[in-house]
């Protein structure tokens, strides 16, 4: 008989247990005969990669210099086992523990030790991990062998099998992991989850928190959490979406900008590991498309009742990172693995939770982002403020290498009053000193030298002098290209072909252009959400913290030298790899740009729109601007610059 497929909670009771399946499902009956469900089980792991679960291990017990335990007979201090290397793995369904282990046997004669002999070879033990009911961790042997030096069966002295029967197998069956601490952890953070209203649900969850089945992975071991939910929320009905008012707009943001900061303080904790370009080139991804889909949730409609965004975000993003932190944080037995475990079963709890949908009312709050960073950066946060400051370490992480140097203007303003030249300046001679009374009273506190507002003023594009503005432009744009190209190196085949995308971009991006004149004023260029700036217009949400935002605003290279950065980044981590080598020129820029515009998540469903036959509106303006620069057609920007 098939089993009755009656709802994803089955899911979470007990993987692997019939009895406990049919006892689930009898409740399940029960309880929808009766009226409804009222409450369901969820299991909250704790993974352990046996990276971690050996770091855990030679924290508890392998304290000595080197990593080593040494067992010495309290009889005969002639005799001793020095334990070193412990090593796990899953095998025949049991966890499979090996040491190297160094055994000397003799005998206490007039002070000396005599008739000594020594043995060198590795244990092997078949364990089942434990969990008590105070959440310790243990582990039952219930196989052995020894092996010598080439991991081959061995017949051992009978001195030399004693003492390892006396000694060593007590040695591992008394090691035990207190679980306590980060599961406490974990209650507190997940009752931060919660808003005031639905606190009691939360309460009920976090006490009726109990030890369940273990299981042993290939790569991983699980002690699995049990919990009950309670009753669950009240549901709300389906509502068409709904924009937010701007009271909910602040609080959108301020949820967001709470959580970005959160990300960045965490992944603080990875300045100092040894990150493969593929994991700095994951964590690139996962912080660029989760910023990404920020800026597009500003200019969408938000639904009030549906799924929390920043909760889905952190979803999302912590799927991907995941194994980045597990690698790096969790194998060294000298720092906090407690700590570091909590972080992690307090996200995978967030993420199992998560699935149940919305019933049960989980939000994240600020207390509770802080929580989880004080765990994983082991510092006093008190708050998540956030900041545009450039973060050389959040590039660090990112692989983006030092910033980008600041030599240019750098305003914090968002306007610069022109003083007017003697053939711009038609009026009265009052009129005349007033503009200048102005200029001097009101802007000597931005200390702007005239100078320099007049070498901003040359980029600038009036009418019937285009073609020289595109040529000034073009050279700029080819030098900081060449520049991006030496720090950042792109295959020598695709050299032209990145310069013309350069172009293509800053074409499509502004028409060139990163100042506007308006009433005698000069800004700078802002995209129609009011997120991106300059002539690359580089998103100041999707990259703050890794360039600096007034210069990104006032210095036209630094822009241009920030987009090239990102161009070039998007082409060697995600675009070349990912093209095959019959790709067109047109169809690798194209996926490029993409990139640029919407963040890596983009690119698949780029190839699916090429494929398909259904680019977008974006897709076909950049192609037109593409063809016209690899066309040499640079005339055609005059329609957009009005000259």
């Amino acid at each position: 008989m098939k089993p009755l497929m009656l709802s994803p909670i089955l899911s979470f009771l007990y993987p692997g247990f019939a009895f406990h399946r049919c006892l689930a499902l009898t409740v399940l009956l029960i309880g929808c005969l009766s009226g409804g469900l009222r409450a369901e089980t969820v299991t909250l792991p704790i993974r352990m990669d046996y990276s971690m679960l050996r770091a855990l291990v030679i924290a508890k017990a392998f304290t000595e210099p080197n990593q080593t335990a040494t067992v010495v007979s309290k009889a005969d201090p002639c005799r001793k086992v020095v334990i070193t290397d412990p090593r796990f793995r899953m095998e025949k369904n049991l966890l499979r523990s090996e040491a190297k282990l160094h055994v000397e046997a003799g005998t206490l004669l007039a002070g000396s030790c005599r008739l000594s002999m020594s043995w060198d070879g590795y244990i092997i033990l078949y364990q089942r991990p434990r969990i008590d009911s105070q959440w310790v961790l243990s582990f039952e042997s219930v196989d052995s062998t020894l092996l010598n030096v080439q991991h081959q069966p061995t017949n051992l002295p009978d001195m030399i099998w004693q003492l390892i029967a006396e000694h060593v197998y007590d040695f591992f069956d008394r090691i035990h992991i207190p679980l306590a601490p980060p599961v406490q952890q974990v209650k507190g953070v997940l009752l931060s989850l919660f808003p005031e209203d639905n606190r009691e649900n939360a309460s009920r969850l976090i006490e009726s928190m109990r030890p369940g089945p273990i299981r042993i992975l290939a790569q991983e071991v699980v002690v699995e959490i049990l919990a009950d939910t309670g009753q669950p929320a009240a549901q709300m009905g389906e509502s068409p979406e709904e924009a937010l008012t701007p009271e909910e707009t602040a609080a959108f943001i301020q949820a967001w900008e709470s959580y970005d900061s959160f990300l960045v303080a965490i992944l603080q904790s990875l300045i100092h590991e040894p990150l493969s370009a593929e994991e700095r080139s994951t964590v690139f991804a996962a912080i660029i498309d989760a910023r990404h889909r920020f800026v597009d949730g500003l200019t969408r409609p938000q639904s009030r009742k549906g799924k929390d965004f920043v909760r889905e975000q952190f979803i999302a993003t912590w799927n991907r990172l995941s194994p980045v932190f597990r690698a790096h944080l969790g194998a060294d037995p000298s720092k906090a693995l407690l700590a570091y475990l909590a972080f992690f079963s307090a996200s995978d709890a967030l993420a199992a939770l998560d699935k149940m949908g919305p019933t049960l009312g989980i939000e994240i709050s600020q207390d509770g982002l802080i929580r989880l960073a004080r765990l994983i950066t082991q510092k006093e946060i008190a708050s998540l403020q956030p900041t545009d400051a450039v973060d050389p370490g959040l590039r660090k992480v990112m692989g983006l290498g030092e910033p980008i140097e600041i030599v240019g203007p750098a305003y914090d303003v968002e306007s610069l009053q022109v003083p007017l030249t003697e053939d711009e300046d038609t009026g009265s001679a009052v009129s005349r000193w007033f503009h200048r009374l102005w200029i001097s009273v009101c802007h000597a506190a931005d200390e702007i030298p005239p100078s320099e507002i007049a070498r901003i003023r040359q980029w600038i594009a009036v009418p019937g002098n285009v073609d020289n503005f595109v040529q000034q432009i073009l050279v700029l744009l080819a030098d900081v290209t060449e520049a991006d190209m030496k720090k950042n190196p792109v295959p020598e085949k695709y050299r032209d072909l990145y310069r013309s995308i350069i172009a293509a971009t800053a074409w499509q991006e502004s028409c060139f252009r990163q100042y506007l004149m308006e009433k005698g004023k000069i800004t700078y260029l802002r995209s129609y959400n009011n997120t991106s700036v300059g002539m690359m217009q580089v998103n100041e949400k999707v990259w703050k913290n890794i360039y600096d935002i007034k210069a990104l605003r006032w210095d036209i290279r630094y822009n241009a030298q920030a987009g090239s950065e990102i161009v070039n980044q998007y082409f060697t981590r995600f675009v070349l790899p990912k093209v095959g080598k019959e790709s067109d020129d047109a169809t690798i820029a194209g996926a490029l740009y993409a990139l640029y515009n919407s963040g890596p998540g983009d690119l698949n469903n780029y190839f699916k729109r090429k494929a398909g036959g259904k680019p977008n509106m974006t897709d076909r303006l950049f192609s037109q601007k593409f063809e016209w620069v690899r066309q040499d057609r640079m005339n055609q920007i005059a329609a957009c610059l009005g000259g």
